[in-house]
């Protein structure tokens, strides 16, 4: 199963993209902040489902809002074509399976298109990231065997969560010696409960004392019930003389007070109708004040005259206002374009180096003419190549330089395994030993074959001894042999012609024994030759490429010499010309046009604020001219500010007096009108107040004030007199009202001492006879036996149903330890098996195995069989161990659940060597297996060499979501 692309409708940062992916390797690139992880995470969550709000984990909703979720779209062995759509929804999201025949499915046909899979069994095999890996060299050995363990057997990780679980929960449920856990506490109660039926069988005897008590205490209660009424009786006539004493004592002073007031009547609202007039008099005295003043200031203006002489030239300086100001906003625009001009042109001179006046001077008079540009570029063009040229020798130079190294390496390494001058000597005595051998078989040939007249035996041996030769020169590259072996087959052939006339009697020699041992000895000759010709041809190669590496080293200097000869050349030539303008030092190349643009520019600037300084002046002049002129007419020194401003208000201000001369006498006759009017209600409401001191019987405003305080008192008074009275009514009539005030006090101290004997005395009987009563119909009605015995079995059923459970988890921690074993024993020696070919090629055969020991503790076997603990291995070494465990898991698992593998950067421990190792193990596997990786380093968007790489940064600029 591989996965096709990835449609986001709204995950995070990333909103309309589309991602396509292929079969093998996927690399996902991008700096950080750039969404790499949201992907991954895209990925996981469209496939297992959102993260609920309580897991702790990120949603990644929309930031800028719109659907939340996207689509998997991937090819399965057993459904074919399948898109996988998730969007916001319940909890999980709403899920929808779509497949290739047009069904639909939802999160049941997801299950089985996932082979059953949740997200914690696919993180725990086909996705692992680098967050994983740091923790490694904090982990304890058992937990880095516990670690490596659940990576290599899919599914312990959670038998060991269930086997921590169980063996809690039995905790919690029994200890030897505990007291908290449940089954410790049941026993604890249950011998409680057998205390409380002891205690409840000897109440039941108290019966029969109790009722005949409670007859007595009723008795007694309707004796103080009887006495209890009368106290209450004369409480209540005490209580009603103590309630009314306070309002007779205010009785008599009230009446005391409204005969000592002699204020007999006031008028009806009398203050608020005086103020009312007084407040109106003095507002009318005011305005009368006032008309008075302005009759008087009318008169005064009537008899001032102005002179209107220049009125004319007023007129005409303000129908050339329009002029005035436009001369000062051009004025404000050129300033302020001269101020830009001159920082823009001072921030340019700083950019080019300009410090002096001179500097700036010539850089005016500089010629930057198109031609002049045109041909420096030239110059730089020439310099580029030279730099260029420069750059790829050195680099050619350094390559170069490696491999002399490595071959003299080599050269060195063969030639300190150089054969031994005796082995030489002895690969010398080769020719000599084939001749011997071959006069030794053909002696014995001779001896022993049968005697007859005439044999044929000088044409084999002669045959044998040519072959011997021939194929000795042709295995040691050497025609001496050859040579060597036809003499010796002529000298043999003559020599056995001779003898070819067999004697009557002939003695035979047996030469088997040196043959043998000339056999030994031509074997070893034969061996130490071979070896000195692979010798001899590995040198001769290793020479002749120290040779030709050495050439080209030396050619590459030829160039390199050639190239720094033109790249001075050209800086020569624009040092030169940077010098004779005033630069000192030589800039990049590249910055060459930019410095004909910035100079250009100066010169342009300096032209345009030549220009605008002389519009300045002129229109400064004119400004200056019009400003003395309304002076002259103003008769007063102003600003350029204030000028027309001031001139208009000074027209405005006659204008204006020739009106209100017109207007004045108008109003002279309005306002005399106005105060004869105001002066007669003056006098109207003057005699008014006089009216309401009259009816208060007094003749000034103190005694007016002071005879209504008088008479509201005696109002106030009166109103109380009568609710005192009122209250009295409601009290009643007193019994008690004629006897002696301290006789009262005594009877009502007593009476209280007598009401709270008999209550406590009631309160005492009454609580006796509610126990009696509550203890006999308990005992009448009491079921406590009962149900005390009930809660006994009660309980022991509950200790039992305890004991259940905790047999029930012993079992399941029994299993438990029964399925590790298991899995240690079967699963995991297959995965081990795969899990060791992938450590020993990531490790370049530095370690032969991993193993995991009778203590469950995984150790790496090097090839000379040395043992060493993961927890003594590196930090890289340990991830690799990790890393080949997860890919067995993954190849184990290839062939029944094909998911992909998502790997999140985790080879940033690894050196070069060990990150090209993984990269080919990984190349050796994606035939099978789908990869996902996702990395911030760019260096690895190039090391895989046919990987399809995703620049996640760029996936923002092309936006496109296709629906179904």
């Amino acid at each position: 199963m591989h996965i096709q692309k990835l449609v986001i409708f709204g995950f995070g940062q990333h909103e309309d993209i589309t991602i396509a992916l292929k079969d093998g390797i996927n690399v996902f690139f991008g700096l950080n902040e750039a969404g790499k992880t949201t992907i991954q995470q895209f990925l996981l969550s469209v496939l297992f489902g959102f993260p609920l709000r309580n897991q702790g984990l990120l949603r990644y909703e929309p930031k800028g809002g719109g659907r939340h979720g996207g689509q998997v779209h991937m090819v399965h062995p057993e459904f074919g074509k399948v898109v996988i759509e998730r969007v916001k929804g319940k909890s999980a999201g709403d899920v929808t399976v779509y497949f290739e025949d047009g069904t639909r499915g939802e999160e049941d046909a997801l299950k089985k298109v996932l082979y059953r899979y949740d997200r914690v069994s696919f993180e725990s095999i086909f996705s692992f990231s680098i967050h994983q890996l740091q923790n490694f060299d904090k982990m304890t050995e058992e937990e880095l065997s516990r670690t490596l363990l659940a990576s290599g057997t899919t599914g312990v990780e959670a038998i060991t969560k269930l086997e921590q679980r169980a063996t809690k929960e039995m905790n919690s449920l029994f200890k030897k010696s505990g007291k908290i856990p449940e089954m410790n506490v049941k026993i604890e109660e249950i011998r409680a409960l057998e205390q409380s039926l002891k205690e409840a069988r000897m109440k039941i005897d108290q019966y029969e004392p109790a009722i005949l008590r409670i007859t007595e205490v009723d008795q007694q209660l309707e004796i103080l019930k009887t006495k209890e009424n009368q106290l209450q009786k004369r409480n209540e006539q005490l209580a009603k003389y103590r309630q009314a004493k306070p309002l007779l004592e205010q009785q008599i002073q009230l009446e005391g007070k409204i005969s000592a007031i002699e204020q007999q009547s006031f008028p009806a609202e009398g203050i608020r109708r005086y103020e009312t007039l007084k407040d109106r008099v003095q507002e009318l005295h005011i305005q009368i004040e006032q008309l008075q003043q302005a009759i008087l200031q009318v008169k005064q203006k009537m008899n001032d005259t102005s002179s209107f002489n220049r009125f004319k030239e007023m007129d005409e300086l303000l129908s050339k206002e329009t002029e005035w100001h436009h001369w000062n906003l051009r004025k404000q625009q050129l300033t302020n374009e001269l101020e830009q001009s001159k920082l823009d042109m001072q921030q340019q001179a700083r950019l080019l180096g300009i410090k002096t006046e001179n500097h700036f001077k010539q850089v005016m008079e500089m010629n930057v003419s198109l031609q002049k540009e045109e041909y420096f570029q030239q110059v730089m063009h020439r310099l580029q190549q030279a730099e260029e040229t420069i750059r790829f020798d050195m680099q050619s130079s350094e390559r170069s330089q490696i491999e002399n190294e490595e071959v003299d390496r080599k050269l060195s390494q063969l030639k300190s395994s150089s054969p031994s001058e005796a082995d030489r000597q002895q690969v010398g005595k080769l020719n000599y030993l084939i001749r011997q051998m071959a006069e030794l078989k053909a002696r014995q040939q001779i001896e022993t074959e049968p005697i007859t007249k005439k044999t044929n035996t000088h044409f084999l041996v002669s045959t044998l001894i040519l072959l011997a030769s021939i194929i000795g020169a042709i295995s040691f590259s050497n025609w001496g042999i050859a040579i060597g072996g036809i003499l010796l087959a002529a000298v043999v052939f003559v020599l056995l012609k001779n003898m070819n006339q067999p004697p009557v009697e002939k003695q035979s020699n047996d030469y088997g024994v040196e043959i043998v041992k000339l056999e030994q000895q031509l074997s070893m000759t034969e061996q130490l030759a071979e070896r000195l010709r692979l010798y001899n041809d590995r040198l001769l190669q290793l020479t002749e490429q120290h040779q030709d590496r050495l050439q080209m080293t030396m050619k590459i200097e030829e160039n390199l010499l050639a190239s720094n000869l033109k790249r001075e050349e050209a800086k020569q030539t624009l040092n030169e010309f940077l010098k004779l303008n005033g630069f000192d030092g030589l800039i990049q190349t590249q910055l060459f046009p930019e410095l004909f643009k910035r100079i250009r520019q100066i010169q342009e600037m300096h032209q345009l604020i030549s220009r605008k300084s002389q519009e300045l002046q002129t229109i400064g002049d004119q400004i200056h001219e019009r400003l003395l002129r309304i002076e002259d007419v103003t008769s007063k020194s102003l600003s350029i500010e204030t000028a027309y401003s001031h001139l208009r208000d000074v027209s405005t201000s006659h204008k204006e007096n020739q009106k209100e001369h017109g207007n004045a006498q108008i109003k002279q006759k309005e306002w005399v009108t106005q105060m004869n009017e105001k002066q007669q209600l003056f006098e109207a409401m003057s005699n008014e107040i006089l009216v309401l001191w009259s009816e208060a019987q007094v003749n000034n405003e103190s005694a007016f004030y002071e005879a209504d305080n008088a008479f509201r008192e005696k109002q106030s008074v009166q109103h109380n007199l009568l609710a005192i009275n009122a209250q009295l009514d409601s009290i009643g009539k007193i019994d008690l009202a004629n006897e002696v005030e301290q006789n009262l006090l005594l009877s009502a101290e007593q009476l209280d001492m007598e009401l709270t004997n008999l209550l406590e005395n009631r309160n005492e009987l009454y609580e006796e006879k509610a126990s009696l009563k509550q203890q006999t119909s308990s005992m009448l009605s009491d079921e406590s036996y009962g149900q005390s015995l009930q809660q006994f079995e009660q309980k022991k059923a509950e200790l039992a149903e305890l004991a259940h459970k905790w047999s029930v988890n012993k079992a399941i921690t029994e299993a438990i330890n029964q399925t590790m074993y298991d899995l240690k024993e079967k699963r995991l020696p297959f995965v081990l098996n795969q899990a060791q070919q992938f450590f020993n090629h990531l490790t370049n055969g530095r370690y032969d195995s991993l193993e995991v020991n009778e203590d469950g503790i995984f150790e790496a076997v090097n090839p000379q069989g040395i043992r060493f603990r993961i927890a003594e291995l590196s930090q890289a070494t340990k991830e690799q161990a990790y890393i080949s465990l997860r890919f067995a898991l993954a190849e184990s698992l290839v062939n029944s659940i094909p998911l992909p593998v998502v790997m999140d950067d985790p080879f940033v421990h690894f050196d070069r060597f060990r990150v090209k190792q993984m990269v080919q193990l990984m190349t050796d596997l994606e035939i099978n297996h789908q990869f996902l990786y996702f990395t911030c380093h760019e260096d690895m968007t190039t090391i895989w060499p046919h990987a399809h790489v995703i620049d996640v940064a760029a996936l923002q600029k092309e936006r496109s979501v296709p629906f179904i």
